[in-house]
């Protein structure tokens, strides 16, 4: 018939090229690929019988009846090997293609991804962005255990969370730590989940950076520590504030009715006066500390306020060795109160002195942000502080000072005072550094911000 003979005519060529580009067409189209090759050839295998069939029914002799079975079987087996192969290269392409997008997919999540071998934990892959977190190039995760990347007082905990995923055979979570190569800690909150894809079994840890959420975390629990100190502070404060008065009137008094000619009676008086001013002063710090006392918000010009403070301070400074190196930004006017941003300016350039007791450079900048903030910067080349005092620099009656050279409330007072105004302050530090405070403001011109807290002249802090 015509059909065998197209058959016989099509199996005769195997390298034909319209026969080539139509199975390669169907298998990367999936008409091949997607139904079991068993079927596909045993409809082949049916059109040999029906040949033979034929053959046998034809008169033809039986060596060229033989010779033609034996090239159709040939030629058959050759189809066979392309046809697997045809079936071969589909499924491959077709898993090139899923194992691509899944890649894509991977990398282009906002989170740190590993995929993590089930027995072992040792690190399959990782995104772009876990090559980012930790610092490490992919190349070199590979291979590792997951919990390398972990610091050592929670590798435990990373190992149990895959063994739990791995024996229940869903998703763990939990918050732990990286390690960047640097072996700075990163916050991370985990998800662990078993995969099964495209033939494999693994483990895909999400791990996303949560170091933004830690540092506001860390602020509220700071705020509402130091709003529970201010208010102890503020009761301290008035409970001794009146008899430290009675006090001091007396010791006065005293040293102005005893005689002169008792030298060292008189020189302890002066000695308990002088500690009774540094009580005081105390005590003037905790009010201010705790809020309560009530200050004006109006309109500071920032650079003429710090030009003042530094005139102020200038015979301080130089008898300190300390160089200022000013550069005033074009920052306009502040929303804050001048008396209480002075003491800021004043704290700041004191602290400053005081960490360079060999002398040292002062940098002081006011830098313009925008419609809505200012910056200021006190910068100085000082002993620096050391990290783990950085967390507590801050809180009320820290010091690392000698006693009685310092009080712990300047830098309290700065913060609070800063807070008050809505304004933020950081620090950085390095040993033998030196050290730099960074204060944003809320500007004074055409801030919505100043326009709300203003409200009508005269209006105080709260």
């Amino acid at each position: 018939s015509s059909a065998l003979q197209r058959w016989f005519r099509h199996i005769q060529n195997p390298a034909d090229v319209e026969t080539y580009l139509y199975l390669r067409n169907h298998a990367r189209r999936g008409f091949i690929s997607h139904f079991p090759a068993s079927r596909f050839l045993a409809s082949q295998m049916r059109l040999v019988h029906l040949f033979e069939e034929r053959l046998e029914r034809e008169a033809l002799p039986a060596e060229d009846r033989a010779a033609l079975l034996r090239l159709l079987r040939q030629e058959f087996e050759e189809r066979i090997l392309h046809v697997t192969d045809f079936f071969v290269a589909g499924r491959e392409e077709d898993l090139r293609e899923q194992e691509a997008s899944y890649r894509q997919a991977v990398d282009n999540a906002p989170a740190a991804i590993f995929r993590v071998d089930c027995d072992f934990g040792t690190i399959l892959g990782a995104s772009r962005v876990a090559e980012r977190l930790v610092q490490i190039p992919r190349e070199e995760m590979i291979g590792l255990r997951l919990w390398d990347l972990s610091p050592e007082d929670e590798r435990q905990r990373m190992r149990r969370l895959l063994e739990e995923a791995r024996r229940r055979g869903h998703a763990r979570r939990d918050d732990l730590h990286l390690l960047r190569r640097d072996s700075e800690r990163v916050p991370v909150f985990v998800n662990v989940g078993l995969i099964e894809y495209a033939g494999q079994r693994f483990f895909q840890v999400i791990c996303m950076d949560i170091s933004e959420r830690k540092r506001l975390e860390s602020q509220l629990i700071q705020s509402e520590k130091m709003a529970a100190i201010g208010q102890l502070a503020a009761g301290i404060a008035h409970e001794i504030r009146n008899p430290l008065g009675i006090i001091a009137n007396a010791l006065f008094d005293l040293q102005e009715t005893l005689p002169r000619d008792h030298p060292a009676v008189q020189e302890d008086l002066q000695i308990a006066l002088e500690e009774m001013r540094r009580v005081q002063e105390i005590i003037d710090n905790l009010l201010e500390f705790s809020r309560t006392s009530r200050a004006e918000l109006e309109m500071v010009d920032v650079n003429l306020l710090l030009r003042k403070t530094l005139q102020l301070m200038h015979k301080s400074l130089q008898n300190h060795g300390v160089e200022v190196a000013a550069e005033f930004g074009d920052v306009g006017l502040c929303l804050a109160n001048q008396n209480a941003l002075r003491q800021v300016f004043l704290n700041l350039i004191t602290n400053a002195v005081q960490a360079m007791p060999n002398g040292g450079t002062l940098r002081i900048r006011t830098i313009p942000l925008g419609s809505e903030r200012i910056r200021l910067e006190f910068a100085d080349t000082g002993v620096g502080i050391p990290p783990e005092h950085l967390s507590s620099i801050f809180n009320p009656f820290f010091t690392t000072k000698e006693p009685g050279q310092g009080t712990g409330l300047g830098l309290s007072v700065v913060h609070s005072v800063v807070k008050r105004f809505r304004g933020e302050i950081r620090v950085q530090s390095q040993l033998e550094r030196g050290t730099t405070f960074t204060i944003d403001l809320p500007r004074g011109e055409e801030s919505d911000e100043v326009v709300g807290l203003l409200g009508v002249p005269g209006r105080m802090l709260p």
